[in-house]
C-alpha cells in the first residue's frame, strides 16, 4: 500500500511509480521533429524540491526513448525551461506555477506535476492519488496548443481527458 510514512513523507513506492510514468509518458509523447530531432537528447527537467530521491535516476539510466537517450536536470523555477521536453514540476514549486507556464507559454514542453488539479490549472499531465493507485488526467487541449501528439494508449489509461484549455 502507498501510505505515507509516520514523519508524514510518502514512501518511495508512489515515487517509483511516478517515475515509471514519466518514462513511459516520453515514449508515448510525440514532439516535432525540429524539437526533438532523430538521436538528439531526451531532456527532462525536475523543477524544485522533489520526493523522487533516487527513484527517477535509477529508472531512467540507461534507457533510450524512441532512439533518444534520456538527460536528467534538476532546475529551479527562474532556470531557462525551454530546452527541456520534459518538465516535472514539484508541488513546493506551486506559488510560481502561473509564472512557469507564463515562461513556457505554447513551446513544446510536456508538463507534468502532481499539484493538486495541475492538468485543469494549465499543465498537460497531472498526477493524482486514487486510494493508495497512482493515476494521471490529461489536458488534451494544452498538449494540441504546444504541438504535441499524445498516443492513443497513454490517452486511454488516463483517469480524465480534459478538452478545454484551462479552468480556474
Amino acid at each position: 500500500m502507498l501510505a505515507a510514512s509516520a514523519a508524514g513523507q510518502p514512501r518511495a513506492g508512489e515515487y517509483e511509480v511516478k517515475a515509471a510514468y514519466l518514462l513511459n509518458f516520453a515514449r508515448f509523447v510525440e514532439w516535432p521533429a525540429d524539437i526533438l530531432p532523430a538521436g538528439a537528447p531526451l531532456q527532462i527537467g525536475i523543477v524544485g524540491t522533489h520526493s523522487f530521491g533516487r527513484a527517477l535516476e535509477d529508472v531512467l539510466r540507461g534507457k533510450l526513448v524512441n532512439g533518444h537517450p534520456i538527460q536528467l536536470r534538476q532546475l529551479q523555477w527562474t532556470d531557462y525551461l525551454m530546452d527541456c521536453h520534459i518538465v516535472f514540476i514539484s508541488a513546493a514549486e506551486e506559488q510560481h506555477l502561473d509564472e512557469i507556464f507564463y515562461r513556457l507559454g505554447n513551446r513544446s514542453v510536456l508538463t507534468v506535476s502532481d499539484i493538486d488539479r495541475f492538468s485543469l490549472r494549465g499543465g498537460i499531465i497531472g498526477f493524482q492519488m486514487v486510494g493508495s493507485r497512482v493515476r494521471f488526467d490529461i489536458n488534451r487541449s494544452r498538449a494540441s496548443g504546444a504541438d504535441l501528439t499524445i498516443s492513443s494508449k497513454l490517452l486511454n489509461v488516463a483517469r480524465a481527458v480534459h478538452e478545454d484549455k484551462a479552468v480556474q
